[in-house]
């Protein structure tokens, strides 16, 4: 699952047909403008390039958080991995600042969107791949010790196909604090939904690395230890910026907080997933998403049963 060097990017299926001809078509179609067509193409061959320049393990890792979300994305046929493969290169680009708070593209030209990317990105994957210097995307591993462990473990349960719960050993890292006053951000068109209670943050975009007011209000209830469990329809509700997902995830994990998904639960010590097929998330009702208990292993259903008592 790694992919084409650096100077030969230019020269793929992906970025010839799908970059440069495809996806401004559908962009311009679903009404931005031409610049920032041009500007949401160029992210994605960036986004993409540093995608493919990632060994396969890590690789395997940094999409896990978005499989469970990619469970209805076109085309069916595709792999899992592969369609969270789409959503790290192209659904978390700068196409998000075009579709977040009501913007121009609409979840429609989305779907067309990650679907026309699956099979040029399989393709671009297939090449063998060289590190790139300023890879936004690696060395995570090192900055988010505790997040990364919690992923990795939990992408070895969904690769074996066998369990649904496994222990896993917690690093030993400094305990992380707040973000500062200059990573703030206030969003002024919150959803008035609670930060905790319905598992949502309000957010200018999915991938501004910013920390808006619900976000940051939920961190310092689990830090003042004041909340144990975070419910999330996906892991993506912290945020489609990786770097700022597993930095709230490091986070959360560093103050004993267990966080629940529609299908996942990662806390200090311990992973769990739902055995496949995996619930598709609802970014709009979580609660409905936390009613389906087939397919969880026991200490998993009882963290879920735990949640529902309370709301």
């Amino acid at each position: 699952m790694t992919a084409a060097a650096e100077g030969n990017i230019n020269d793929t299926v992906f970025v010839r047909e799908f970059c440069h001809r495809v996806l401004p078509d559908l962009l311009t179609g679903a009404g931005l403008s031409d610049g920032d067509a041009h500007s949401v193409t160029v992210d994605v061959i960036r986004r993409a390039r540093m995608l493919t320049a990632l060994p396969a393990d890590y690789f395997d890792v940094l999409v896990t958080p978005f499989i469970e979300e990619v469970t209805q994305h076109q085309p069916l046929s595709a792999p899992a991995w592969l369609r969270a493969a789409v959503v790290v290169a192209v659904r978390n680009s700068r196409l998000e600042d075009f579709h977040a708070l009501g913007g121009p593209l609409r979840a429609a030209d989305i779907t067309a969107i990650t679907k026309a990317a699956t099979e040029p990105l399989a393709q671009l994957l297939k090449e063998p791949g060289t590190p790139l210097s300023n890879n936004t995307l690696a060395g995570l591993d090192m900055r988010y010790p505790r997040a990364w462990a919690s992923l990795a473990a939990l992408s070895d349960l969904m690769a074996s196909h066998d369990d649904t719960e496994h222990a896993y050993s917690t690093p030993q890292a400094p305990v992380p604090g707040l973000p500062g006053s200059h990573e703030r951000i206030h969003a002024e068109q919150a959803t008035g939904v609670g930060p905790m209670g319905a598992g949502q943050s309000v957010v200018a975009s999915g991938v501004d690395p910013r920390f808006d007011q619900a976000l940051l209000a939920m961190m310092q209830q689990v830090r003042d230890g004041n909340a144990e469990v975070v419910p999330l329809s996906a892991l993506s509700r912290l945020s489609r910026n990786s770097d700022k997902q597993l930095r709230v995830l490091d986070f959360l994990l560093a103050h004993g907080a267990t966080v629940l998904t529609t299908n996942y639960l990662l806390n200090p010590g311990m992973v769990a997933v739902r055995t496949r097929p995996l619930v598709k998330p609802d970014s709009y009702d979580l609660r409905r998403s936390m009613k389906q208990l087939r397919g969880l292993g026991p200490t998993h259903a009882g963290w879920i049963k735990a949640l529902r008592k309370q709301w």
